[in-house]
């Protein structure tokens, strides 16, 4: 199945299951009309960010390159926060920024006798940079008005609202039947779907929801999120027998090097 189509289908379990939930607990309401803006936002941020991470596989990048690439969200992060003047960009910041670029460009193994970019590389590199922006816009979520499984649900529901808008835009720009390419999901496949939109959509992205930003600072979070890459890594050698070079490691361990370095030292910063 195409990377659009298993996002769609993960989208729609996701909203049903958070649906039966929210119902569930008697706390099922539609979104005020001046929070639509926000929802929107966050939704449409998640929408890419899901549909770049998944495309990644479907242009052939290996899982752990394209994991690794995922994960430079928090040089993202700082590129932010410094655009943003949220902190200072002293040297001590810029030189793990630069750490991380350096990681990031020799996981993505490119060749500098033929420095070419390849489109596998950049949708894990733009993904990175859009959780960025969700962790940030997460962050701001009005949590006095919505419980985090109802934030969840309405960012899911205005992530599948512009999934087709994307979906007729980019089949015009690209053929590849694994990234906007639609056949009838078997129900074998529906069965999987089901349980990558619980316990890839629901179950994560809702316990994300729960972490209360006065009590955890961003450092807990993305110090957490960092084991991701290395488990996808080792599932990706057990199971589809993929690895990748040496040099391809070392770039991943200094993206995680430069993540952990780079949110330790926006921990030490007040707000």
């Amino acid at each position: 199945m195409s990377s659009f189509e298993q996002l769609f289908f993960r989208l729609v379990f996701s909203i049903l299951i958070l649906l039966l939930i929210t119902a569930f607990q008697r706390k099922l309401k539609l979104a005020s009309w001046n929070r639509v803006p926000f929802f929107a936002a966050i939704g449409v941020t998640y929408a890419f960010f899901a549909l770049s991470g998944l495309s990644a596989i479907a242009f052939g990048t290996p899982i752990a390159v394209s994991v690794a690439l995922v994960y430079t969200q928090p040089i993202f992060t700082a590129l932010i926060s410094f655009a943003t003047g949220k902190e200072r960009a002293t040297i001590g910041r810029i030189l793990v920024v630069l750490l991380g670029v350096l990681g990031a460009l020799l996981v993505s193994g490119l060749n500098l006798s033929d420095p070419r970019i390849k489109l596998g590389v950049v949708f894990p590199v733009l993904a990175g940079f859009l959780y960025a922006v969700y962790l940030w816009l997460k962050r701001q979520a009005p949590t006095d008005e919505y419980t985090p499984l109802q934030v969840l649900l309405f960012t899911v529901l205005f992530a599948l609202l512009v999934l087709p808008v994307g979906w007729v835009v980019l089949r015009n720009i690209s053929a590849e039947p694994l990234f906007v390419g639609v056949l009838t999901p078997s129900s074998q496949q529906l069965a999987l779907l089901f349980f990558f939109a619980l316990f890839c959509t629901v179950l994560p992205y809702g316990l994300l929801n729960y972490v209360n930003v006065k009590e955890a600072s961003p450092t807990t979070e993305g110090m957490l999120l960092l084991g991701d890459p290395v488990l996808h890594t080792l599932w990706a050698m057990l199971f589809f027998g993929q690895y990748i070079s040496a040099i391809q490691y070392a770039g991943a361990a200094l993206i995680l090097v430069s993540a952990a370095v780079s949110l330790l030292l926006r921990s030490k910063q007040p707000g």
